[in-house]
């Protein structure tokens, strides 16, 4: 059934109820949140909306769970910029279309199909209200939405759900009707009229990728947090496997993290939280730094190659756990050789005969260590991808950790920029740390008594271990954290800098910049792609002047 909607009929209805009462808006919607990215696509008929948002959908639909539709004209006359006569709709997803607008001769007001807007609204306020979306596009919001009619409740909707993301056509000619009544603030609009299409999608995309930013830096807090906190505490109580313990929290985690994100995000993640370890109040913190880096890294790399699902989300978990086992073999190899090994050997074979049993070979007793790693890990990707995993995460992310010291990055940062010679004398004290001292003795033992070696072999091994756990201590004292943090922000695109305030908060050391506050405009920008926040509540903000827009990079 079509419904036709006269040209200038709302319109003039909507002047007439605003001179007498105010702007009209929407009850739902008072102010759109700061935490949700708008994106306003407009432009002139003819100018690329509709190509722009389908552009996104195609970009984003792997890492992003998407919804909406779009509007298609047929037999537009691009030459002359005229109007489609007729107009399609497809949802995300579908290769069907819809009918939806039709005009029966060039004079006439357009007809709508109320029975595709009735479909449409419920697939997609269906996706909306579940909370499966993270963005959401809508071609286009003008004229009829209004009026309150056509897709108006289905926009009302997407800016007050769960949804995080909407990117929405608008009609030029009523862009700033728009904005004002339905009550959005702070929107990036990109106006097609200005910049080319592959500049708006590039603008776009980056938008879309950096409205993460905050959520990675609470996730990195989290992640954090328990470094810093537990971490610290089984250190101080010298709990044993507290290596491994941790190992298996932090791919639980990051499992947690990654069902909020659908799989994105997971490196940054990893990266902040070895950095927050710089905090750590007890022990050693660079081999820690080092160590959840690559198993975070270990983690993301199969979900980044075939995507968030199960499988990609268990070979992840037994990839992470076996790395935590062989960085400590390969640390092991590093410092003292094979004889490590082989004292590892005759140990087993000691005590299978103090026992008196056949005992398993060094390789066979690997073996059982990597595929109980394995099983555990498989036990615990599927429990927390399959669990719900959130309360635990917000009981973490409700807590800010007393621990630690609040100069840590500042020290880490003086390490790197002071002298050689100071940073030589720094090694040599974590040389005479506790935690290294014990380890190193355990060694030492170990080759003494089962590798079978003669004395000047067994010294030149020790002298060899510390010369080589000195060196170690010399290079990772002289890393800058920060600087790299800053160069990889540069050259990558993470979002750190929006990240990493975020995170600390978590800690409760820096506290999150509050978000910026703009003046306001609710005209199209006269720059092609800005973030502008309106703030019109009446009508005479309508009349501010183009020039006095004010933006946020």
């Amino acid at each position: 059934m079509y419904v036709e909607l006269p040209k200038d009929a709302t319109a003039d209805s909507r002047v007439r109820e605003e001179k007498a009462n105010g702007p009209q808006r929407g009850p739902e919607v008072e102010a759109v949140s700061n935490d949700r990215l708008v994106v306003l696509v407009t432009g002139s008929v003819a100018s690329g909306k509709t190509s722009l948002l389908e552009r996104l959908q195609g970009s984003t639909a792997r890492w992003w769970r998407i919804c909406g539709f779009t509007s298609k004209g047929n037999a537009r006359d691009f030459r002359c910029g005229n109007p489609s006569a007729t107009y399609r709709l497809s949802l995300v997803g579908l290769s069907t279309s819809l009918p939806w607008a039709m005009r029966p001769t060039p004079n006439s007001a357009f007809q709508f199909c109320e029975a595709t807007r009735l479909e449409v609204t419920e697939a997609v306020g269906a996706r909306l209200k579940d909370g499966t979306a993270d963005i959401c596009f809508l071609d286009e919001i003008g004229q009829l939405e209004l009026a309150g009619r056509g897709f108006a409740e289905l926009f009302r909707l997407a800016l007050t759900s769960p949804c995080r993301i909407v990117v929405a056509a608008v009609k030029k000619s009523r862009f700033a009707e728009v904005v004002a009544g339905f009550g959005l603030a702070e929107v990036h609009v990109i106006d097609l009229d200005q910049v080319s299409a592959e500049q708006g999608f590039r603008e776009a995309k980056r938008q879309i990728a950096a409205s993460d930013a905050e959520r990675i830096g609470a996730f990195a807090g989290i992640g954090g947090l328990v470094e810093v906190g537990l971490g610290s505490t089984l250190h101080a109580y010298r709990v044993p496997f507290k290596g491994h313990a941790l190992a298996y929290l932090q791919n639980v985690l990051l499992v947690a993290f990654g069902k909020a994100l659908h799989g994105r995000g997971l490196v940054r993640i990893s990266f902040i939280s070895a950095m927050l370890k710089a905090f750590s109040p007890a022990g050693g913190t660079f081999r820690p730094m080092a160590y959840i880096f690559l198993q975070g890294l270990s983690f993301a790399a199969p979900i980044r190659l075939l995507g968030w699902n199960i499988g990609s989300v268990i070979m992840g978990s037994v990839i992470m756990g076996w790395l935590t086992l062989a960085m400590s073999l390969a640390v092991d190899y590093v410092t003292f050789g094979k004889s490590i090994f082989d004292a590892f050997g005759a140990a087993i074979a000691a005590f299978s005969s103090w026992l008196g049993v056949q005992g398993p070979s060094l390789l066979q007793v690997l073996i059982a260590a990597f595929a109980l790693k394995a099983a555990v890990a498989v036990g615990l990707a599927i429990a927390a991808f399959f669990g719900d995993m959130q309360p635990l995460v917000r009981r973490l992310g409700a807590r800010k950790t007393n621990h630690g010291d609040d100069r840590g990055f500042d020290r880490r940062d003086a390490a790197s920029r002071r002298s050689m010679a100071m940073t030589a004398v720094t090694a040599l004290r974590d040389l005479s740390r506790p935690r290294f001292v014990v380890a190193f003795l355990v060694s030492a033992l170990l080759l003494l008594f089962f590798a079978g070696l003669s004395q000047s072999d067994f010294m030149n091994l020790i002298v060899r271990g510390l010369c080589i756990s000195y060196l170690g201590f010399v290079a990772l004292r002289r890393i800058d954290v920060q600087s790299l943090g800053a160069w990889l922000d540069r050259h990558t695109g993470m979002g750190l800098g929006r990240s990493l305030p975020v995170a600390l908060d978590a800690l409760g050391r820096t506290p999150a910049p509050p978000p910026t506050s703009n003046s306001v405009n609710a005209s199209p920008p006269s720059s092609p792609m800005a973030t502008v926040t309106y703030r019109s509540t009446d009508s005479r903000d309508l009349d501010v002047p183009p020039g006095s827009l004010s933006r946020t990079p």
